[in-house]
């Protein structure tokens, strides 16, 4: 990582969580020789008392609400074009009744994230979705992804009036394969996402922070330093990543390893999120993309009564316990970066 672009990321996550802490933890474990350390005896010493530290009392700080299942894109890492649940919509009358009842059971909770499995700028109804938590919990962060191909300039211009804290453009291409790898218009998305980041200057906004990711694929792995050099000047944060392969679900020619020895710990989603489908399911985390495990439903059931249902209160015990088995947990491939995650939660 280059030192202007580790500075910008250093002040990014500044602003994202109030303090850089999280970079630093992500770049000393994994950019520096103390990424030979984790998952050693003495670290693990301390990694699990940080672990029973926020496990013994359930205080979620993320709400995710997928307002739709439904996507523009074809990716070719997403199985998305698989995906047998119905797509559809999340009505705004069982948005509130969802966000009012979550909030108000768990006032631990600090974000809300409107983005499931799908694209989150198809849904008619977004802006009035951020405008109703702006409102009624102005103190609640909102953030959202895109892969910016709706992102029209009356969106834009909509959007920006809201308060929004992030926005992540899934971008993961350059032009030369950009239609191969996303399926969408590389420059009618170029030309949008560069009109939101002209009009939110030219408002001298500071928000919404505004990332864009890249997941590293054979595809595009020749192009990861020209993507950070191109996309750095118009945003926050570039990020590249790994490729998860949606609980076994989805088999992804990645291009590269996690630079340290590998350790399965317990997830962090389990405790630190609330995950709510486009029909109001309580699911057990993000890549659960087919709601297999449903908890209970939050539009019949109290969300405390969900949370601490026997079966979910099982699987969180089952992970302390480093017992993997139980269903779409047994296939995941997102504990790759566990041996880190538990020193990001405040």
């Amino acid at each position: 990582m280059r030192l202007k672009h580790l500075l910008k990321e250093t002040i990014y996550y500044a602003r994202l969580d109030g303090s850089p802490k999280r970079m630093m933890y992500k770049f000393l474990f994994t950019k520096t020789p103390l990424a030979k350390l984790t998952n050693t005896k003495l670290y693990n010493y301390f990694y699990k008392r940080r672990i029973k530290k926020f496990t013994e009392v359930h205080k979620p700080t993320i709400l995710q609400i997928e307002n739709t299942n439904a996507c523009n894109a074809r990716c070719i890492m997403c199985p998305h074009s698989i995906m047998k649940r119905t797509q559809g919509f999340m009505s705004i009358s069982d948005f509130k009744k969802i966000v009012d009842e979550i909030l108000g059971s768990y006032k631990s909770i600090k974000l809300v994230v409107i983005t499931g499995f799908g694209e989150s700028l198809l849904d008619k109804g977004m802006i009035e979705k951020i405008r109703y938590i702006n409102e009624n919990y102005p103190k609640i962060k909102i953030d959202f992804y895109s892969n910016g191909a709706l992102l029209t300039k009356e969106l834009s211009d909509k959007l920006l009036a809201t308060k929004i804290h992030k926005i992540n453009f899934s971008i993961n291409a350059m032009e030369k394969n950009y239609k191969e790898i996303m399926g969408l218009d590389y420059k009618k998305v170029r030309e949008n996402i560069l009109y939101f980041v002209k009009r939110k200057k030219e408002m001298k906004k500071v928000y919404p922070l505004i990332n864009f990711s890249l997941m590293i694929l054979k595809a595009n792995e020749e192009d990861i330093d020209r993507f950070i050099k191109q996309w750095m000047p118009y945003g926050d944060s570039v990020m590249t990543y790994l490729p998860l392969d949606w609980a076994g679900n989805k088999k992804i020619d990645s291009a590269e390893r996690a630079p340290f020895v590998k350790k399965r710990w317990a997830c962090i989603p389990l405790w630190q999120s609330i995950n709510v489908d486009v029909e109001g399911n309580i699911i057990m985390c993000c890549q659960d993309y087919e709601s297999k495990v449903k908890f209970g439903n939050v539009l019949k059931r109290p969300i405390k009564e969900i949370m601490n249902d026997p079966k979910f209160k099982q699987i969180r015990e089952k992970h302390l316990k480093g017992d993997f088995s139980s269903d779409v947990c047994k296939t995941c491939d997102n504990w790759i970066n566990s041996s880190l995650w538990w020193w990001t939660y405040n």
